[in-house]
């Protein structure tokens, strides 16, 4: 019995201690890539904010150098005193200014004079050599002053046609670099450093550990600073590296002991599954509502396409013929509503996974970068943005048109979580594998659109992607802002993940899937939007559809023979098949467009048919080179349309 029972336990541990010891090498690995990552990040950021600062003092220095003090051939002196002084108060941090020929001999030092010694040679030489080589600006290394006190020069050339007459030095003092490294509290035993390109420490930051207070090195990471041969240096205790072993240990014993607990355990894991089902089986029935929605949303949107084709043409027709001012008045603003009408009906295809897309690889980096403008225009001044694209990312396979419209949808969200304003970051790359569990096997690629702004709740996130739900006010949205953006998503293969905490901001991420194509840019030719006048057979069984699309085409002189139904236009093509092109609707009674298409391409196979349709999904079966139309559609649309049909 005493045997069994130690084997029984015996059995049990072992598995738990395997496990542990695998979670704490796991842990071990994660922690220490942390504090790595953790330093190259501070070194980093601390090195772009020395480089602003020193690049803002070649900057000033190039301004002195081609101030009109140098006018003539020679330095005037006074006025060259006189202008020194005025910046030296706006540039606490400079110490001096001095003017050197190009062997490095100083003409004048102002307002203090360098080491005491007037028109002596420069103190540190080599900087001064690179200046007059080059014809650039040049930061040199850090020296020691009288005073001890640690300085560096910012120098930059005078010209004189393609020689340099004089070196302009601003002396700075290095302890102004300080500040920099000051950028948020470090952890403990942690230190910050600048380095100059000698190798010489030119800044250090506060409580920076000391290599020989401890039992080893500390770990260092680097990062240059940008347009300079300078570095920052974040130093780490080799504790914080070894200390994650301790954990592990301790995990693993715990590990050992929770193992006498599993059976106790046994019956709250049954019954956090059973809790698990219940929650799977409710939102298997959301999800099939929610298809429900889209089946009847889809429909409704077709419905609406067919009325508002008419309004668009019938407004546009009035518009071209009316002279009276105030009559266009009212049709632009008959036109403005339905295109608004135009667009939410494109955004509840969008949400039913209906519109139509036309996949093509897209460099988001390219497109990103492009919508910039428009997205810093759809924001407050207090707003700051943020793009991150790594390079040589994957392109998207995606429509390049509504992933821009997403973007943007998701941006005003962004926008309105931060009325105080923030930090909004647009940043692109490859998800990881747990992002793209619930996705087909594909290689995915993402855009995050991340805030920090007001946040959402549980109960608020779980309605969010729903049609109609929106916690703006009835003048600021209409809801299907983001149902838009996640039936996009969708339709195109990947998926939209929302991200949020109260208080803490929402991140947004489209994940699309990767295209194995390379982006090429697409120009489409300008060309003219006129027919030559001809011949066309109208097919539709909806009547104010069919008259004002008779109407835009008589408009542009062509002559058009008018059909109701699938076999009223065969009837007019077996008497007479003279017809430049047909343009056709989809669904009409007894028969389709697509019973329509197949007897013409089977009894006048060189006779061209435009597919007009409200609802994308009816003709998915037809063969690809068929044009398509979506409604509702304008006098031009369809002129390009006719025109893409002809091949002219």
């Amino acid at each position: 019995m005493r045997r069994s029972i130690l084997l029984l336990v015996t059995a049990g541990l072992l598995p738990v201690i395997a496990l542990g010891g695998t979670f704490g090498a796991i842990m071990l690995s994660n922690e220490r890539q942390a504090v790595e990552q953790k330093a190259r990040t501070d070194a980093r950021f601390a090195a772009a904010l020395v480089g602003v600062k020193l690049q803002s003092h070649v900057r000033a220095v190039e301004m002195l150098a081609r101030s009109p003090v140098f006018d003539g051939g020679d330095v005037d002196v006074p006025r060259f005193r006189l202008v020194v002084g005025h910046i030296i108060r706006t540039q606490p941090d400079w110490w001096t200014v001095s003017v050197a020929d190009p062997q490095g001999r100083r003409i004048i030092d102002a307002p203090l004079v360098i080491g005491r010694k007037p028109h002596g040679p420069v103190v540190e030489p080599a900087s001064l050599v690179r200046v007059v080589a080059t014809g650039r600006p040049a930061i040199g290394s850090v020296v020691k002053g009288p005073e001890g006190r640690l300085a560096f020069a910012v120098r930059a050339p005078v010209p004189d046609h393609e020689k340099v007459r004089f070196v302009v030095s601003a002396v700075v003092t290095a302890a102004s670099l300080r500040e920099l490294l000051r950028f948020e509290p470090l952890p403990a035993g942690w230190g910050a450093s600048v380095v100059d390109a000698a190798g010489q420490t030119a800044a250090v930051s506060q409580g920076s550990p000391s290599v020989a207070d401890s039992d080893a090195a500390p770990v260092e990471s680097w990062a240059p600073v940008a347009g300079t041969a300078w570095a920052v240096r974040i130093t780490a205790p080799a504790r914080d590296f070894t200390a994650p072993l301790e954990h592990a240990l301790l995990l693993l014993v715990a590990a050992a002991l929770i193992c006498v607990l599993l059976i106790a355990l046994l019956a709250r894991i049954l019954a956090q599954d059973l809790k698990q089902a219940r929650r799977a089986e409710q939102a298997q029935l959301q999800s099939q509502r929610m298809e429900a929605l889209g089946r009847l949303t889809g429909g409704i949107a077709h419905d609406f396409n067919n009325l508002l084709t008419p309004i668009l043409g019938g407004l546009e027709l009035i518009g071209r013929r009316t002279t009276d001012e105030r009559l266009k008045r009212y049709v632009e603003n008959a036109m403005t509503s339905a295109e608004r009408a135009k667009s939410l009906v494109a955004r509840l295809l969008a949400y039913s996974r209906k519109q139509s897309l036309t996949p093509k690889p897209v460099d988001i980096a390219r497109l990103l970068h492009g919508m910039a403008d428009l997205i810093n225009r759809s924001l407050t001044p207090s707003i700051r943005l943020q793009i991150e694209v790594p390079a040589l990312l994957r392109p998207a396979r995606a429509d390049p048109a509504q992933l821009e419209l997403a973007i943007l949808n998701l941006v005003i969200n962004a926008r309105d979580a931060m009325p105080s304003g923030g930090l909004l970051r647009i940043s692109a790359g490859v998800p990881t594998a747990a992002r793209i569990t619930s996705l087909v096997a594909n290689d995915y690629v993402y855009v995050e659109i991340v805030d920090t702004g007001a946040g959402m709740d549980e109960e608020t996130m779980r309605q969010a992607t729903e049609p109609f739900f929106t916690t703006k006010s009835a003048e600021k949205g209409t809801g299907l802002g983001l149902s838009m953006v996640h039936g996009f998503a969708a339709q195109s293969g990947g998926t939209l993940q929302l991200t949020s905490r109260p208080g803490e901001g929402t991140s947004a991420m489209i994940i699309l899937p990767a295209s194995d194509e390379a982006f090429r840019d697409a120009i489409e030719p300008a060309g003219d939007f006129g027919l030559p006048p001809g011949r066309i057979l109208l097919v539709d069984d909806d009547e104010a559809v069919r008259r004002s699309t008779a109407d835009m085409l008589r408009e542009i002189r062509q002559e058009v023979v008018e059909a109701s139904s699938v076999d009223e236009a065969l009837d007019i093509l077996s008497s007479r098949s003279d017809f430049d092109v047909i343009v056709t609707d989809f669904v009409m009674p007894y028969r389709s467009g697509s019973d329509l298409i197949r007897a013409v391409k089977s009894r006048w196979p060189g006779l061209p048919i435009l597919l007009v349709t409200g609802y994308v999904t009816e003709v998915d079966e037809l063969p690809q080179e068929t044009l398509k139309l979506l409604k509702p559609f304008s006098s031009a649309e369809l002129v390009s349309a006719i025109r893409q049909t002809l091949g002219v």
